[in-house]
C-alpha cells in the first residue's frame, strides 16, 4: 500500500486491525490518527483537502442535536457532559500540547476516503 492509496473500508479495518466506527480516531494504538471522510455529492460534512497545502480540512463530529438546542454545526464540543474529551477534543488537546511544548511530537493522521465516493 503506498500514500494516497484509496481503498475500501474493509481493506482499512484489516490493515488497522480494529474496527473503525467513527468518522475521527485519535490514536488508533500506532503512532497516528484515522479521519474517515466521504466526499461524495450530499456527504454530511464539507471536509476537503487543501489542493495547495495537502492540508485536510475537516469538520469533526457534531453536537447531538436536540430539542432547543444550537445548529450542531455551530456548536464546539471538546468535552462530554460527563467531563471526558470528545474526538475533537482529543484533537484540540493534542494540537494544543503539542504547540505550548507538553507534547514533543505532533499528531499524525491519516486520511481515508471511502473507495466508492471515487
Amino acid at each position: 500500500m503506498n500514500v494516497d492509496d484509496i481503498i475500501s473500508y474493509a481493506q482499512l479495518v484489516a490493515e488497522e486491525k480494529v474496527n473503525l466506527q467513527k468518522g475521527m480516531n485519535f490514536g488508533i494504538g500506532r503512532n497516528y490518527s484515522v479521519f474517515l471522510m466521504s466526499v461524495r455529492k450530499g456527504a454530511p460534512y464539507a471536509d476537503e483537502i487543501d489542493r495547495k497545502t495537502g492540508n485536510l480540512i475537516y469538520e469533526g463530529h457534531d453536537d447531538p442535536k436536540t430539542r432547543g438546542s444550537a445548529d450542531p454545526k455551530t456548536v464546539d464540543q471538546p468535552l462530554t457532559p460527563k467531563g471526558s474529551w470528545t474526538e475533537n477534543g482529543k484533537f484540540f488537546k493534542a494540537a494544543k500540547d503539542y504547540k505550548s511544548g507538553l507534547r514533543t511530537k505532533p499528531e499524525l493522521g491519516q486520511q481515508q476516503r471511502n473507495a466508492s465516493d471515487g
